[in-house]
């Protein structure tokens, strides 16, 4: 039985120890993945800079895995980190399973149609309706949470609890499907 892998792809400043990564990272370990946690250091204003730098730095990382050794890829990506985990994918023509987490319209120019994703209708760097449309699109079950910022929060802290718990148990079903 091959390796089972997890790329967890940060956004800008939404790195690994954040609600959606860190509980997702960790039900990854728990169930026997290899977790590959990237981090791109500083990156430059402008999500097309933020884009170029973050891919940069990547690259040879995710170019140093062997990823014929792996029977089951899930790469679990927010904001900035969806778009480079979906393009990633598609050139490198891998069969990934994604997790997206506040996906950017940019991203959805690379999915593939392998993935589940997670949007705050309240996220100012991702329209709802635009995401909604390219997530159809592409075969990506979207679930929206109304009044969600692009951390899929609000000043609720019961109503973000919820939401991770309801977030969770999604991509579980995702990945458990």
């Amino acid at each position: 039985m091959g390796k089972k892998i997890c790329v967890v792809f940060p956004g800008i400043g939404y790195h690994s120890d954040k609600p959606l990564l860190y509980y997702g990272k960790k039900y990854m370990s728990e169930n026997g993945y290899e977790i590959v946690d990237l981090k791109y250091g500083k990156l430059p204003h402008g999500l097309e800079n933020a884009f170029a730098a973050g891919w940069d730095v990547v690259i040879p990382e995710l170019d140093s895995i062997d990823w014929r050794e792996a029977e089951d890829i899930v790469f679990m990506s927010k904001s900035i980190g969806t778009v480079i985990a979906a393009r990633y994918a598609a050139e490198k023509d891998l069969n990934v399973r994604h997790i997206y987490f506040t996906p950017l319209a940019m991203t959805l120019k690379y999915a593939d149609g392998h993935g589940i994703a997670f949007h705050g209708t309240a996220d100012p760097l991702a329209d709802t309706d635009e995401i909604t449309k390219l997530c159809a699109a592409k075969n990506i079950p979207l679930y929206r949470y109304k009044g969600g910022n692009h951390s899929i929060e609000t000043k609720d802290i019961l109503w973000n609890i919820k939401t991770q718990k309801d977030i969770a148990e999604k991509y579980i079903d995702y990945l458990n499907f």
